[in-house]
C-alpha cells in the first residue's frame, strides 16, 4: 500500500507563514493534525474524495467540517448556485431567494416560524442569545464546559484579546448532569435569559456523548419553570440526524436553533430560527453583514434541502456510519486494540483507551492518512451521502493496517 509523502504541501506551509500569522490559523492548520502526516492544502474535491497539491488521493472523513453532507460538487446542488450567478450574487438588496429560502426553512424546521440568515454559526448563535436576553429582559446564559459555540467574544474558547468581562454573563455546567444544572439554575434564579446547548456533546479532544433523558427533560422542565429559553446551537448536527431539527430528533422544547454547514452543502449560509411569542422582540436585535443577503448560498441550500429529502441522503449515511463503526470496531478487536467508537453513526469519532493525550489517536490517524483516509484525531468525523459501501470497505481495510502499525508502535 503506497505511503503518501507531502511535500509540496508543506513547501507552501512554510512560505505561507511569511504572510499568514501561523500559516493556516484556527482549527485547519496541520498542526491540529499530525503534523508531517497530513496535507496542508487541497486542490480540489469531488463526492467523497479530495486531492491534496501533491496529487494525493482520500477519502474525506471531515467533509469540510460537516459541510459536505451531499458530497462535493453536487451536480444539483450546483446548477442552482450557477443558475443563481448568473444574475450576480450578492446585491444591494436581497436576492429574489430570499422569500423562497425562508418558506424553505420555516416550512422544514420543527418550531421554525421564523429565520434570519447570516454566513457563520458565530452569527446566529450570537443573533440567538441577543433574542434571548431581548425577550426575558435578563442577560445570564447558560452554556456547557467546553462546549464550542463560535468564535465571537462572549463564546470564544481561547480567550486571547478578549477581555474577561466580556464573558461575565456566561455561567458554565456539566453537559448531560441535571443536577448541576438544577444547582447553577439555583443559584442564579431570576436571572437566566437562555440556555445553549449542542444537541448531543461533541466537543473536540473527547469521546461523543448523546444527552439522556433526564438531562432533556431537566433542560425543558426548568426552562418552562424558570422562564429561560432553550436555545439548541444545531451547526454540526442540523440535516444530520433529523430533517425537522436534532431538538427534535433528541426532545429538547426549543425556542431558537440555529443551523448552518451542511445545510448548503458547503456554500455559506447560517440561520436562526425561533417560535413565533419571540418574533417581535427579533425584530429589535440589530443583525447585518454585506454577505448575509448573498443570492447564490440561498440557491444552494434550497436545492441541498430538497435534495436531502427527496436522495434519503439521512438514511444513507446512518447506515454508512453504522457500517464504518462496526467495521472499525472488529478490526480493532482483531488486533487487540481497545478503542471507543461514539456518537451517532452519521458523525462518529473513535479513540484508544489509555490515551490521555491522543497520542495513539494522532499516530493512528497519521497513518490513516498517509494511505488516503482522512479521519480527524481530535474532532469528530462525517459522513457524507456521495460514500458507498465500497469506500467503507476500503476505510476499514487501510483501518486494520494502522490498528496493527499503532500496537507495534505502542503496545496492546
Amino acid at each position: 500500500m503506497k505511503v503518501y509523502e507531502f511535500t509540496k504541501s508543506y513547501e507552501l506551509f512554510e512560505e505561507a507563514k511569511k504572510y499568514v500569522p501561523n500559516g493556516i490559523y484556527g482549527p485547519r492548520t496541520p498542526t491540529f493534525l499530525t503534523f508531517g502526516s497530513y496535507p496542508a492544502f487541497i486542490k480540489r474535491g469531488e463526492g467523497c474524495r479530495i486531492w491534496d497539491v501533491d496529487g494525493n488521493e482520500f477519502i474525506d472523513y471531515m467533509c469540510s467540517f460537516g459541510t459536505n453532507l451531499l458530497g462535493l460538487k453536487h451536480p444539483k446542488v450546483e446548477a442552482a448556485a450557477k443558475k443563481q450567478m448568473e444574475n450576480a450574487d450578492c446585491f444591494t438588496l436581497p436576492s429574489d431567494q430570499w422569500l423562497p429560502m425562508a418558506k424553505k426553512m420555516t416550512g422544514t424546521i420543527h418550531n421554525g416560524d421564523w429565520c434570519v440568515f447570516g454566513k457563520n454559526g458565530s452569527d446566529v448563535t450570537s443573533y440567538a442569545i441577543a433574542v434571548a436576553r431581548v425577550y426575558t429582559g435578563r442577560w445570564i446564559i447558560l452554556m456547557a464546559k467546553g462546549s464550542y459555540h463560535g468564535s465571537h467574544a462572549w463564546c470564544q474558547p481561547h480567550g486571547a484579546g478578549i477581555p474577561e468581562e466580556w464573558k461575565s454573563h456566561i455561567r458554565y455546567i456539566e453537559y448531560n448532569d441535571a443536577d448541576d444544572l438544577k444547582r447553577v439554575v439555583e443559584e442564579n434564579r431570576g436571572a437566566i435569559a437562555a440556555i445553549i446547548l449542542t444537541p448531543h456533546r461533541h466537543d473536540a479532544l473527547r469521546d461523543q456523548e448523546l444527552p439522556a433523558q433526564k438531562f432533556v427533560d431537566t433542560v425543558n422542565t426548568l426552562a418552562e419553570k424558570e422562564k429561560f429559553l432553550v436555545i439548541i446551537d444545531d451547526i454540526r448536527c442540523g440535516f444530520r440526524l433529523n430533517l425537522s431539527g436534532s431538538a427534535l430528533h433528541y426532545g429538547y422544547n426549543a425556542d431558537l436553533q440555529c443551523f448552518g454547514k451542511a445545510m448548503a452543502n458547503g456554500y455559506p449560509i447560517a440561520v436562526a430560527m425561533g417560535r413565533e411569542i419571540l418574533k417581535e422582540e427579533a425584530s429589535k436585535v440589530f443583525f447585518t453583514g454585506t454577505h448575509f443577503f448573498s443570492g447564490v448560498p440561498f440557491a444552494a441550500a434550497i436545492a441541498t434541502i430538497d435534495e436531502i429529502q427527496a436522495s434519503g441522503a439521512i438514511e444513507k449515511i446512518a447506515k454508512l456510519g453504522t457500517m464504518l463503526m462496526q467495521g472499525m470496531s472488529d478490526a480493532a478487536s482483531s488486533e487487540g486494540v481497545k478503542v471507543t467508537l461514539s456518537g451517532p453513526p452519521a458523525m462518529p469519532f473513535m479513540n484508544f483507551h489509555d490515551d490521555p493525550t491522543f497520542e495513539k489517536n494522532r499516530y493512528f490517524c497519521g497513518e490513516a492518512a498517509k494511505r488516503g483516509i482522512f479521519f480527524h484525531p481530535h474532532h469528530n468525523w462525517f459522513v457524507c451521502a456521495a460514500m458507498e459501501e465500497k469506500d467503507i470497505r476500503q476505510t476499514i481495510e487501510v483501518s486494520a493496517l494502522c490498528f496493527k502499525l499503532t500496537k507495534e508502535q505502542f503496545g496492546g
